[in-house]
């Protein structure tokens, strides 16, 4: 902030009867009482979004709606919207390979040069000079750049791709506020806005935990053979708790592992387990897949078929319970 590094210590601004005021006096008063709260926000909060700036965009739309909000940049400035604001999608048709080009809706501080006057006023011997500047936010779609990788080879980057780079920065730096992340395909979002990248400016104080378990009446596992052993497999679904980005889970298999497998008209009973893994994890689920090594199979003699072959109905009572922490 301006108080620190700037002045040697904060000073308070002190008036008295019959004192001479200039505007230069309460301005500083006004400055100092705003970087002080600044200050405030910059070293209690983080920046993002702390109230509202909700956003609607749907597939196919031309144009998104963005709610009254209040957020924080990484400065400690206040980013005030008090009355919805309509924006257009940008004109863009694809990447120029056929692709949609993802973009990041931002808002930004306003500069003081780009603050409207809503009221002036006659001065006393001077010229009339505005007394009231609105601070309006200022939105702007930025496209998605990489801002670490450089340039392939042989390739120099263009003004308009370091551009991008410094405008990309400004928003994993917080100064610049992302409100949601579009899709954009020939003019028009090619899928509703995803708010899962926005960062809010009041820090959670513990992490986001959910947990749940497949009905068995659901479960379609799948089973493979290999030189490994036996691997079965379970899609599991989590979008009912609401991660809204990719949590990390901790997952185990239940049910009944006693099996009866028989073999040359001999029925031996079998306890099976093994090694569990998650495996392509999202935000609205994650494949478990539990392997059976070969080598517990060869110490019985039964080969693996017969062993796939009476899992297979055992299965259906089995289960995965599962842990997602977000944080």
């Amino acid at each position: 902030m301006a108080i620190i590094g700037t002045a040697p210590f904060p000073e308070r601004i002190r008036f008295f009867d019959g004192q001479r005021l200039f505007a230069a006096d309460l301005q500083a008063l006004e400055q100092f009482n705003r970087e002080m709260r600044w200050l405030h926000n910059q070293s209690l909060h983080q920046a993002g979004v702390a109230s509202g700036y909700a956003v609607v965009g749907n597939r196919d739309d031309r144009q998104v709606t963005i709610q009254p909000g209040y957020a924080i940049d990484a400065a400690g400035r206040e980013i005030v919207l008090t009355q919805p604001e309509i924006l257009q999608v940008p004109p863009v048709a694809t990447d120029g390979q056929g692709n949609p080009v993802y973009f990041d809706l931002t808002v930004l501080y306003p500069d003081d040069s780009l603050l409207k006057e809503t009221e002036t006023r006659d001065g006393i011997c001077v010229p009339r000079g505005a007394v009231r500047l609105r601070e309006k936010p200022v939105f702007c779609w930025v496209e998605l750049v990489s801002t670490s990788d450089p340039p392939g080879p042989g390739a120099l980057a263009t003004d308009r791709q370091a551009k991008l780079a410094a405008v990309n920065k400004q928003v994993e730096s917080g100064m610049r506020i992302r409100l949601a992340r579009a899709e954009v395909f020939n003019c028009k979002l090619n899928q509703a806005l995803s708010v899962a990248q926005r960062r809010n400016a009041r820090t959670s104080a513990s992490p986001f935990l959910a947990a749940g378990r497949t009905s068995p009446t659901d479960n379609t596992w799948e089973i493979t053979t290999s030189a490994r052993g036996i691997l079965a497999t379970l899609k599991v679904h989590t979008a009912d708790s609401q991660f809204r980005t990719t949590p990390r889970y901790i997952a185990r298999a239940g049910g009944d592992r006693e099996l009866k497998v028989t073999v040359q008209a001999k029925t031996l009973d079998l306890v099976l387990d093994g090694f569990p893994r998650v495996d392509e994890p999202s935000a609205t689920g994650f494949t478990f897949s539990l392997l059976i090594p070969s080598i517990l199979l060869d110490l019985t003699g039964i080969t693996m078929a017969e062993v796939a072959a009476a899992l297979q109905p055992a299965l259906k009572s089995w289960y995965v319970e599962w842990l997602g922490i977000e944080g």
